[in-house]
């Protein structure tokens, strides 16, 4: 199953680098200090039913939140 996360973290990754026009350097940095790749293998289970849009959507709403982006 740990592939199959990773794939995700990936896709959502460079999904969130096109939609906010950051490298993946940047992006990672984002990722790590407001701890989205956490948030990412806590919610596999529900994300992995769910499109990378709407999962995008998520994540970009807690990084809004936080005003990380």
């Amino acid at each position: 199953m740990i592939n199959e996360i990773i794939f995700m973290e990936i896709r959502l990754l460079g999904e969130f680098c096109r939609k906010y026009k950051m490298n993946r350097a940047t992006a990672n940095d984002i990722f790590s200090k407001y701890e989205i790749w956490q948030y990412i293998e806590e919610c596999y289970d529900m994300f992995h039913i769910n499109g990378d849009e709407y999962n995008l959507n998520d994540i970009s709403r807690i990084l809004k939140r936080k005003g990380a982006i």
